[in-house]
């Protein structure tokens, strides 16, 4: 009895330890994201719209899970170095990456061997706004219209030079899917960046840009160029006397580089949801819309699903104007 006795406490402990072996798995480590610093990376130089949108965005983040967002600029490749760095960062919520237009949808046409697969590696959390273009001439040419435009390069084929920030580059593609759309044929100058174009551009030597708002529309205010439409389904509220592409005769006519938040494929769907919602407190900010709408940035939320359902549209849409088009780019 004495040893029974002896033996007791033991038993008493290996009870406990043989219920638990049957009892369900612990909360998951997401439950408790997160622990520490969230790293964001940006695939371009500070200062840009697209890092001004992560640092209000990460902001928003920091203050919603109560943990510091760093900040990581990664530029270069056309947002490769940046894609490659979250597709290899573990799937735990830490690594955030304000990607969009470039890597999800032109890089994957334009670059076979990409060191990073969209679908495979990267989960997406959601959209966060999006940019059109405008549509801007130098004053010297007699067009005031779309319409106009399609007319004078019908009446001028391949004579009138359209200028971009870069073969391959948004402020490419967006024409080239006009002309197809009108049935005109113009010239296409690349520029490496819209600042190298822009002097160009105000002297009437490569007279006309679809560009990006916040470059445009101080030019366009001071009489230097004239907007003739926006590239986006709905009118800009920054311009809103600008009817868009679609509204100036060319129904169905839609282009913009857009901005969203992805992460590691395989992160647990809590974390990528309680960051969605982040997001969507920062949309339905009065005082962010208004801060980026001054920049022609139109802020705008959606699902996971919603993102990934807009990547392989623009993708399928892409495709087919860079392979009617013709166009190549350099490899990286």
């Amino acid at each position: 009895m004495k040893n029974l006795r002896s033996q007791r406490p033991y038993a008493l402990l290996a009870l406990p330890a043989a219920l638990l072996a049957g009892m369900p798995p612990a909360p998951a480590a997401a439950q408790a994201w997160p622990t520490r610093p969230v790293r964001m990376i940006i695939p371009f130089t500070p200062g840009g719209s697209t890092d001004l949108l992560a640092r209000a965005v990460g902001g928003r983040i920091s203050e919603g899970v109560g943990q510091p967002v760093v900040f990581d600029n990664r530029p270069g490749a056309n947002t490769i170095i940046a894609f490659e760095l979250q597709a290899k960062a573990a799937p735990d919520g830490y690594t955030l990456l304000m990607g969009g237009f470039n890597g999800m949808v032109m890089n994957p046409i334009f670059y076979p061997k990409l060191p990073y697969d969209v679908e495979r590696d990267l989960a997406p959390i959601g959209m966060v706004g999006a940019s059109p273009l405008m549509v801007v001439v130098h004053p010297s040419l007699p067009i005031r219209s779309m319409r106009e435009l399609a007319d004078y390069a019908r009446a001028n084929p391949g004579k009138l030079d359209f200028q971009s920030s870069g073969n391959g580059n948004i402020t490419h593609v967006s024409v080239e899917l006009f002309m197809t759309m009108a049935g005109v044929k113009m010239q296409h100058i690349p520029y490496k960046g819209g600042s190298a174009g822009l002097p160009d551009l105000l002297s009437g030597a490569v007279p006309l840009k679809f560009d990006v708002p916040i470059s445009a529309l101080p030019h366009v205010k001071a009489g230097k160029l004239r907007a003739l439409a926006v590239t986006s389904p709905r009118r800009l509220s920054i311009a809103p006397e600008l009817p868009t592409v679609a509204e100036a005769g060319y129904r169905g006519y839609e282009a913009a580089t857009w901005f969203s938040l992805v992460t590691r494929r395989g992160t647990p769907k809590d974390i990528i949801d309680r960051v969605n919602a982040e997001i969507r407190r920062f949309v339905e900010s009065a005082e962010a819309r208004a801060q980026f709408a001054a920049q022609g940035i139109e802020l705008e939320a959606g699902s996971p699903a919603d993102l990934q359902a807009r990547v392989m549209r623009d993708r399928a849409t892409w495709s087919t104007v860079v392979r009617k088009a013709g166009i190549t780019v350099e490899p990286i």
